[in-house]
């Protein structure tokens, strides 16, 4: 998905963390399961979102 968006939008930053290695991270977002996607500072999902979801959740977040 974030491919997808990247695509479309060349300036969108992601990063991928393993919670295992860095446990303060799922503290400070308290994800209690994995995957779990924040945007902007903000968990938006635990779990999988189905794709439209995701792209219109990120949506909300970009400056027109």
């Amino acid at each position: 998905m974030i491919e997808k968006l990247k695509s479309k939008i060349s300036d969108i930053h992601s990063v991928e963390v393993d919670l295992t290695q860095h446990p303060e991270i799922a503290v400070r977002y308290r994800i209690m399961s994995t995957p779990a996607i924040a945007i902007n500072g903000k968990l938006e999902f635990t779990g999988m979102p189905k794709e439209n979801d995701f792209l219109e959740r990120v949506a909300k977040y970009i400056q027109p």
